[in-house]
């Protein structure tokens, strides 16, 4: 009976061991845009690859998750921006995977669904400082912005109507991750921010609509590309695996699940 316990035991031990010696974890550093979409992803692909698990950590932002794969520290990042020139000489491969609009959200205070581009544009200049001038309840704009050099605020300053012509109220308030901006616009009243549709649908967000059209409808303005970061000699074995994955029709449907849309 010992013998067979012992029998046992070790059978236990070695599968155990080795489970644990083929188990993978791939770390994707970068952005913290379109994060639950990537865990979403993640989690498909660790359902059908049990051996490895997708590692999602908090930001250091697109720059940051550049700067970590061009170094070797890691290698695949997650960037919802194109490469800037000065990066280009690192040799890195870059991948879309997933178009997520920038959208406007307000907390619930403030009484709208709807601004029109140029009572955005209006709002965030200071010209309007009471949401009755908008067509929402009396109170004061409260408004909050990113960073200079944030995804959001460029895919904003590039593709929304105005936007790249005015100067951001200095009554703003600067919120330097995407977390701080969804945890102001919630507490806040009259608050307006900004960011990845994605993040605002994870944190049940007032987003509003533009001149009457939806994040993921035709002609929304602003729409940001989630991409991937990479040097080419790493793209093998589980990073090419899990590349081919993000970027498949599987893929696709957990993008427009999340109310996001697919990078074609």
């Amino acid at each position: 009976m010992k013998k067979m316990v012992w029998f046992l035991f070790a059978l236990y031990a070695s599968l155990s061991l080795t489970t644990m010696a083929s188990a993978e974890s791939l770390t994707i550093v970068g952005t913290g845009d379109g994060v639950s979409i990537l865990k979403s992803i993640g989690a498909a692909f660790t359902a059908a690859n049990p051996e490895v698990t997708i590692d999602v950590p908090d930001s250091i932002g697109s720059g940051g998750g550049i700067k970590a794969v061009g170094a070797d520290e890691f290698k695949l990042a997650r960037v919802a921006r194109e490469l800037k020139e000065k990066e280009k000489p690192l040799g890195l491969s870059y991948l879309p995977y997933a178009k997520i609009p920038v959208v406007f959200f307000v907390n619930a205070s403030a009484g709208v669904t709807n601004l029109t581009a140029q009572q955005v544009v209006d709002i965030y200049s200071g010209k309007v400082a009471d949401w009755q001038e908008v067509g929402g309840k009396a109170g004061n704009v409260r408004v909050v912005r990113r960073e200079d050099g944030d995804s959001s605020l460029e895919v904003l300053q590039k593709t929304f109507p105005g936007f790249k012509d005015i100067t951001i109220t200095e009554k703003s308030k600067t919120a330097l991750k995407t977390s701080e901006m969804t945890d102001l616009v919630t507490s806040k009243e009259g608050t307006i921010g900004f960011g990845p549709l994605d993040v605002a649908i994870a944190k049940g967000l007032n987003v509003v609509t533009v001149d009457g059209v939806a994040p993921v409808q035709a002609g929304y303005p602003s729409v940001g590309v989630m991409a991937f970061v990479f040097k080419e000699a790493n793209n093998t074995g589980t990073i090419k695996k899990f590349l081919e994955f993000a970027t498949s029709t599987a893929a696709h449907e957990i993008i427009k699940k999340a109310g996001c849309l697919p990078p074609m």
